[in-house]
């Protein structure tokens, strides 16, 4: 364009001047806004939702997902300190599960019936009819439930008071112990003593360990790795049987205080493994208010699985924390820090010593039936307690061949029976993640099948001359019990781990090992009482009426299991988990509901930060 006239030229210098020192202005408030908005650009963590513990491990394990596609074996060398965790919890379950099944093999040592069962004042007698089933048999089959459910209470508590890792510690140094001792057991009250309190023992392990793994694996994989370690109670059975056929030869004459001592090993390894391996759970740290050590556990689980770039902090937790207090406070319509407290102050914080707030506990356990928690509670409490009596025949089952006269080893049997659990063990593992409910109600159902088929069998096998059988010299009726009590096995195995899953899913962090101590008590006490009713058909031989009463049991637990609530793929429930939704709000029972506003709030946020 041509320049202006003279006359105007000043006019013209001064718009331009007017226009330059508004361009400069314009451009020093966008650099100050740029300068004010770049550290949120750079720092991710400010434009996505505060973390929690279980996004925090689930992020952490799917960090190495390439070096997972490499290789499993490469992966678990890598990170060994964070799979060795569950292979510590999961030889302390397989020690569990040694002492339960030993009680299996003593019983049909003639030796262990010499010096244990012989009743007083007839230990000249050749008569099998003096060896006592009915009384001592039972009992010393049955004092370790007894214990069980004891401790099925008071470590549940002990575990949510005291930490997850203590109680599991303190039943394992009581069972190596008691393990031990056992050794020395003169007659049927020692032996019973010592087993009782050796069922204190494992209920403390069992508290310990389920709750332990379910609060350490990631979200996505947590059926897995509890199933793993779950399944590990076969390799205890194994390790029984295998020591079993060692020690007892065919007519069970070998040294029964020898095969104890044995058993009490997996114990003491589980121990040490724990105590230098195993940390504290870091949602009971901040279930118990103690968010710095919390934290703390939830970077060094991260760490070992090999995520370092972005550790969690207090003050992230903090948040989340707020926002969930703020979410519930909504939902129950109260002031967030007037009604529940602040971030640093928890009311879970309760200031006295450990023996009064045990007692409180105890005293309020009821808290497992309240505010609709009795639906949830009550049908697992009866699953457990139909579980329970139905797998009660298990411990007579070396007995039980020996009764049968059948043509192979009553050991070799029970032998072949507790390697029957391997594909059990992987069934559940590999079917976990589609239904844990409806891997409970296959268990149930399928037990109870099979036992009707092993009454039938042993009906005819007992009474030949009021049925016409097949000849069984070449073994044909060795094998079809060993394949009846093989799948038996099966689906006590599938129905065992999925309840435990279930169980350790069904109930918040703050009452989840008393809730699952609860269960597990109830059906303990089952286990305990019902020996005293397969005692005496043992002695009278009536395996007909056992197997039934067994099944009925069974059946009995199908109806339970189809009103437990299915927990697959659920967030495990906390009341700092309001932030992912409750779902009673709209009246469903939901995950997906909460899964789905969880979503939607990040999505929010993401297209805040957009904008």
């Amino acid at each position: 364009r041509s320049l202006p006239p003279p006359d105007r030229l000043p006019n013209a210098l001064a718009s331009s001047v007017t226009l330059y020192i508004l361009f400069l202005t314009q451009t020093m408030q966008q650099g100050e806004m740029a300068d004010t908005f770049q550290p949120l650009a750079n720092n991710s963590l400010e434009l996505e939702p505060p973390r929690f513990i279980d996004d925090y491990i689930e992020s952490a394990y799917r960090h190495n997902s390439t070096l997972r596609h490499k290789g499993y074996l490469l992966d678990i060398i890598q990170h060994w300190r964070y799979y060795i965790i569950f292979l510590a919890l999961g030889i302390a379950n397989s020690g569990d599960s040694a002492e339960m099944g030993c009680t299996s093999f003593i019983l049909s040592s003639v030796k262990f019936q010499h010096d244990i069962l012989l009743k007083d004042g007839e230990a000249d007698g050749d008569d099998a009819d003096e060896i006592d089933f009915a009384g001592r048999g039972a009992a010393v089959a049955g004092a370790h439930f007894a214990g069980m459910l004891i401790s099925g209470l008071l470590s549940g508590v002990l575990a949510d008071v005291w930490g997850r890792r203590s109680t599991l510690l303190l039943g394992l140094v009581c069972n190596a112990i008691v393990g031990v001792l056992s050794v020395g057991a003169r007659n049927a009250a020692e032996l019973c003593m010592l087993r009782f309190v050796l069922g204190v023992g494992l209920g403390m392990v069992i508290a310990g360990v389920v709750t332990l793994c379910a609060e350490v694996s990631p979200p996505s994989k947590r059926g897995r790795f509890m199933t793993l370690v779950g399944s590990c109670y076969t390799l205890g059975f194994m390790y029984t049987a295998c020591w079993a056929l060692v020690i007892f030869p065919r007519s069970g004459s070998g040294n029964w205080r020898l095969f104890m001592f044995m058993n009490a090993l997996p114990t003491m390894v589980a121990a040490s493994l724990v105590m230098i391996f195993v940390p504290e759970s870091p949602r009971y740290f901040l279930c118990r208010g103690k968010t710095k050590e919390a934290v703390h556990v939830a970077n060094v689980i991260a760490t070992r699985i090999g995520y370092v770039d972005k550790l969690l902090t207090e003050e992230e937790l903090g948040q989340h924390l707020f926002q969930a207090r703020i979410g519930e406070a909504k939902y129950h319509d109260l002031d967030a820090n007037e009604s529940y407290g602040t971030v640093e102050t928890p009311p879970a914080i309760i200031q006295e010593n450990l023996l009064r707030e045990v007692w409180m506990s105890l005293v309020s356990i009821k808290q497992v039936f309240a505010n609709g928690m009795y639906s949830t509670t009550i049908p697992l409490q009866l699953s457990f307690f139909s579980l329970t009596l139905a797998t009660g025949v298990a411990q007579w089952f070396t007995r039980i061949f020996q009764m049968l006269e059948l043509p192979t080893d009553a050991y070799v049997l029970s032998f072949c029976n507790t390697l029957a659990q391997i594909p059990g063990m992987m069934l559940a593992s590999g079917l976990i993640e589609t239904g844990r409910r409806r891997l409970v109600m296959i268990g149930f159902g399928g037990g109870a099948a099979i036992l009707i088929l092993l009454s039938t069998i042993a009906n005819k096998i007992q009474n030949p001359e009021k049925e016409t059988t097949v000849d069984d010299s070449e073994g044909l009726n060795s094998l079809i019990v060993l394949g009846l009590a093989c799948s038996y096995s099966i689906f006590l195995c599938m129905a065992w781990l999925s309840l435990d899953v279930l169980s350790a899913e069904s109930f918040p962090t703050k009452v989840r090992s008393t809730g699952r101590g609860v269960c597990v008590a109830t059906g303990r006490m089952g286990g305990f009482c019902v020996q005293f009713l397969y005692g005496p058909l043992i002695n009278e031989g009536r395996l007909t009426y056992m197997f039934g009463i067994a099944s009925l049991f069974a059946i009995g637990g199908l109806v339970m299991s189809c009103q437990t609530t299915d927990t697959t793929h659920v967030d495990l429930r906390d009341h700092w988990d309001y932030s992912k939704v409750d779902s009673a709000v709209n009246g469903e029972n939901g995950s997906h509901d909460r899964q789905r506003r969880k979503t939607s709030l990040a999505e929010t946020k993401r297209k805040l930060s957009i904008d």
